[in-house]
């Protein structure tokens, strides 16, 4: 069983879905949690984590604000000591067909889905590197290497296409220092995201095509996570685990 007892972990987007799932299992292993994320649901997740006998930190976080994960990564150290684990979780994908899209919508995917983690793994590099330990999970998509199942999000695509080569380039950067860099590749996850940019028929289809006949649950995708974020993977790293009921196989 994965034991987090006395490790401080931040999840970005932690409010709902993914980093929901995310931040509660950790707290269910003994975690300490710093839930992130621009909507105010953070302050029930942290709730939940605290529910669960561990401390919890809510902090207003837009990861595409420089300024903000710095002062975030801060506010960690000075409640806790230590910041062990960071799940970049944090995304948005508005759909928007290519002949449409405007520069400020493709900078603006780009600035949170993939620049954002860039600046949170910045942010705690200094704490983890004085630590000798570090653990650091990017949360990818299948619609980075792979047609997805909804158009209209080639900024989107690009950015978690990006989020891939970032882990494989980074790890060789941190290994030195004890710290690992991850990323997991998730393919359907019911996170109920996935309506605000299909309609029902598509969503269909597109299940009928996994070889598991369904769509993954946020908890399973935590569980990946959650063994990347902690110390019985220490052997691994710059690897992208996909996580996506076998769509990309077919």
């Amino acid at each position: 069983m994965l034991d987090f007892t006395d490790r401080v972990a931040m999840v970005t987007g932690a409010a709902r879905g993914i980093g929901k799932a995310t931040a509660l299992r950790l707290a269910d292993r003994g975690a300490d949690v710093v839930v992130t994320d621009v909507v105010e649901e953070r302050e029930a997740v942290a709730a939940a984590v605290e529910e669960r006998g561990q401390s919890a930190l809510a902090l207003d976080v837009d990861v595409s604000d420089e300024a903000a994960v710095e002062a975030a990564a801060e506010e960690t150290i000075e409640e806790f000591g230590r910041i062990d684990a960071l799940v970049n979780n944090a995304g948005i994908f508005p759909a928007i067909d290519l002949a449409e899209m405007t520069a400020e919508d493709w900078q603006h995917v780009i600035d949170v889905n993939l620049t954002g983690a860039f600046y949170c793994t910045q942010a705690v590099l200094p704490a983890m590197r004085e630590q000798g330990y570090g653990r650091i999970v990017n949360v990818s998509s299948v619609s980075g290497g792979r047609v997805g199942w909804a158009g209209n999000l080639a900024h989107y695509a690009a950015s978690k296409a990006g989020m891939v080569g970032f882990t494989r380039s980074a790890a060789l950067d941190i290994a030195p220092d004890g710290v690992t860099i991850n990323a997991v590749v998730p393919g359907m996850i019911d996170t109920g995201a996935a309506q605000r940019v299909s309609s029902d028929e598509e969503i269909e289809a597109a299940v009928a095509s996994i070889p598991l006949g369904r769509q993954g649950d946020p908890e399973e995708l935590a569980n990946v996570i959650a063994f990347l974020a902690s110390e019985e993977s220490s052997y691994v790293t710059g690897a992208s685990v996909v996580v996506d009921g076998g769509i990309t196989k077919v």
